[in-house]
């Protein structure tokens, strides 16, 4: 180990030095996948309350090293979101294009809270894209009112289209009834609150308008293999 690396680890330490926690990231990850925006730019904003990293000797090449870091997160949320690699993979070196091209601090950090903007869209279009105008709307519906009891009347209502066509069409393009996608999707955003919260799993049933703790362990034992104390007990 040559005399520089030791000298460099002795001064990081000296200054409190560390890198945004494991937790953190893993909690932005979900975030961005889950197209969680307003959720994204908080815990973005505990982050950035953490001392950076100093990965150059100059200030704005160390943010900017910070910041091609940080867009690789955001890519692999997105991989992990199963947008096309290609596209993902594109906008990611245009966006460390644009960062190169910027020499102010103020809009190097202000640009990072815009790359998670965008890759949210990206997310949300690559979502629906493929989907006709009534399944799409009804994604979108069940996305924004994820927490909320929803039924196919509910989709009869805003879709102004039958039971039996609506149900035929989401089959034929999802691969699955409209109840089973929003229980997966239910199931799906309610591991953000078995990471990173301090509800129980009663709590957590109640909040996503299941009948009973129950009723939400036997749907999230058939939607994952396993129960939420056994996947809250692998996350800890």
């Amino acid at each position: 180990m040559n005399l520089q690396f030791i000298k460099q680890k002795l001064k990081k330490l000296d200054s409190n030095y560390k890198h945004p926690s494991y937790y953190l990231e893993k909690k932005l990850i979900h975030e961005i996948k889950s197209c969680l925006l307003e959720d994204a730019t908080e815990t973005l904003n505990a982050i950035n309350s953490i001392e950076r990293a100093i990965l150059a000797d100059s200030p704005i090449r160390s943010l900017k090293n910070s910041l091609i870091a940080s867009c690789t997160l955001f890519a692999r949320a997105a991989v992990e979101a199963n947008v096309n690699a290609e596209d993902v993979f594109s906008m990611s070196d245009m966006m460390i294009m644009k960062l190169e091209s910027i020499y102010h601090m103020n809009e190097l950090k202000a640009y990072e809270y815009d790359m998670v903007k965008q890759f949210v869209r990206l997310i949300k279009n690559a979502r629906i894209s493929h989907y006709s105008y009534q399944v799409t709307t009804m994604i979108q519906y069940i996305h924004a009112h994820i927490t909320e009891k929803m039924t196919l009347d509910d989709m009869v209502f805003i879709t102004k289209n039958s039971k039996e066509y609506l149900s035929r069409l989401f089959k034929e393009e999802l691969g699955m009834t409209i109840i089973d996608y929003i229980m997966e999707q239910k199931i799906e955003v309610s591991k953000k609150f078995l990471d990173h919260s301090y509800m129980s799993i009663a709590e957590i049933a109640i909040l996503f308008n299941f009948c009973s703790a129950t009723y939400y362990s036997k749907t999230f034992k058939k939607v994952t293999g396993t129960t939420p104390s056994e996947y809250k007990k692998k996350q800890h």
